[in-house]
């Protein structure tokens, strides 16, 4: 196993549904994957994963990813939720190519999509849980002062440091090839489209299709967002409001 980076794929039982997908794409499409594969859960075994690092129940997530980052002794982590399906092969060679600029730059993390497209520190979603290269050592501080994935973005954004001089890396263009394939717990279109073309089978006992209301909602509330994403982050800081 390659000693620089740890795999380290987030989950919980509400989620466990979406793991035999994931673990699927995952060995399909990164056969050569250099590193160990890690789970992080509350219960559960390690099937398919290298090794699991399990919390128990009544842990946030935070708290649990905190945890699993004690028993990760790499410099570096790349986090993915359990719900992000790889859809095509992954450069390995490009992979280890960022690993090795993270380094070189002691970046605190290099995110390998563009989005958000900019890498400002103390910014909306300057923090984001989109698949990235992470220092773990940052990682688990920004674990240990919020709560949920989404606290850790939309708060974790504006508790860096400015004077240290450590960068935070964007990639321009999408580098890392994954589908986030389930929203506010329900299956993406898109997401059930990759399955069936991968041809595997779509469990819908645990999860559906999101209902009218619900896509009306997400769209309406999308839109809003996308008109100030800095202006709305920070007002539901303040206030702390809704969800994003």
């Amino acid at each position: 196993m390659n000693s620089d980076c740890t795999v380290l794929v987030t989950s919980c039982d509400a989620y466990r549904d979406v793991e035999g997908p994931f673990l699927t794409l995952f060995r399909r499409y990164w056969p050569d994957c250099p590193f160990e594969l890690v789970v992080n859960g509350e219960t559960g075994a390690a099937d398919g994963f290298d090794r699991a690092v399990l919390s128990g129940k009544g842990k946030t997530w935070s708290q649990m990813l905190a945890e699993a980052l004690d028993e990760v002794s790499t410099p570096y982590v790349l986090m993915l939720m359990n719900d992000y399906y790889l859809e095509s092969l992954v450069d390995t060679a490009l992979f280890l190519r960022r690993l090795g600029e993270a380094k070189a730059s002691d970046a605190l993390n290099y995110r390998l999509c563009p989005d958000p497209p900019r890498a400002v520190k103390n910014t909306a979603y300057a923090v984001s849980c989109k698949a990235g290269i992470w220092n773990r050592d940052f990682l688990r501080d920004l674990a240990a002062r919020t709560k949920s994935a989404w606290e850790f973005e939309r708060y974790g954004s504006f508790m860096f440091d400015m004077s240290d001089p450590r960068p935070i890396l964007v990639t321009e263009r999408l580098e890392f090839p994954f589908l986030d394939v389930v929203h506010k717990g329900y299956w993406e279109p898109f997401g059930v489209e990759l399955l069936r073309r991968e041809g595997i089978a779509v469990d819908f006992a645990k999860r559906t299709l999101p209902p009218l209301g619900v896509r009306i909602r997400e769209t309406v509330k999308n839109r809003i967002f996308r008109l100030s994403p800095e202006l709305v982050t920070r007002v539901q800081n303040v206030f702390n409001w809704g969800k994003k």
